[in-house]
């Protein structure tokens, strides 16, 4: 199980906080799954002709783009337990005999340990979680995949692409599960799960992260409408709703892994 190698001064702060000043980065101790293939498409650079334009105002790039900045700190411990949760169910479908969900769960641990090795560094007795390099590499998948020159979720998908079209919306689902986590969700969330850490800055009651960057005039009130997701039913039953461009993504993944 994951757990905190040293303190790092300041790391808990209410909002979304400027990284760390002066201090060391968060390092997470990670328990490594056997390695998923030697080349990580996502891992590459992009070739000079997709290289991304600015992105308009409002669209889900410059929203998606705007909460990966922010996802430091208590947000990327948070997204890990998220994609550690990822990992689990996928992994409980691959031990039902003969379930034609295998091909799908197959890939989305691919598109899971893409994801967990991109923000992983090596370090003396292992692999690392360097949570300032999550922002980075979160930022670079929306640039590369949503950008308007070369919008994935309006793309074809066939049986040779629907790999890297799951590890993209993965993603991009892990990134909106993160920002819009209450601030008390994410404490117990990281207080019970397995870093067994008391983030004591975060505020009972306290907004999200997209909330808190509405607030403060980062996201207007048409790009948050594009990273919100809208909850429904009681708390621990609640029903997601995704914005759409994500829900006819899924749809259309889910479709390409549909048995013939």
């Amino acid at each position: 199980m994951p757990q905190v190698l040293r303190p790092v001064d300041r790391l808990w702060r209410a909002g979304y906080p400027e990284r760390a000043k002066g201090g060391e980065p968060v390092t997470i101790r990670r328990a490594l799954a056997p390695a998923i293939g030697a080349f990580l498409l996502l891992a590459t650079a992009v070739p000079a002709q997709e290289q991304a334009k600015p992105a308009p105002t409002q669209t889900p790039e410059a929203a998606m783009a705007a909460v990966a900045k922010y996802l430091s700190d208590e947000y990327a411990l948070y997204l890990y337990e998220s994609l550690t949760a990822q990992i689990l169910v996928n992994e409980s479908i691959l031990e039902r005999p003969n379930t034609p969900l295998a091909p799908k769960a197959k890939d989305s641990l691919w598109a899971l340990e893409i994801i967990s090795k991109s923000i992983l560094a090596e370090g003396e007795d292992g692999q690392y979680l360097n949570a300032a390099s999550v922002p980075a590499f979160f930022e670079d998948i929306v640039h590369r995949y949503l950008n308007t020159s070369h919008y994935w979720p309006d793309r074809e998908i066939t049986k040779d692409t629907r790999r890297e079209h799951l590890a993209a919306w993965y993603s991009l689902y892990l990134m909106l599960l993160v920002g819009n986590a209450t601030q008390e969700e994410i404490a117990k969330k990281l207080r019970n799960g397995a870093f067994n850490l008391d983030p004591g800055m975060l505020e009972t009651g306290g907004p999200s992260l997209v909330e808190q960057l509405k607030k403060d005039g980062v996201l207007t009130t048409e790009t948050y409408a594009l990273v919100r997701i809208q909850r429904a039913g009681q708390a621990g039953q609640e029903s997601l709703r995704f914005p759409s461009y994500m829900d006819r993504w899924k749809a259309k993944i889910d479709r390409a892994y549909e048995t013939r």
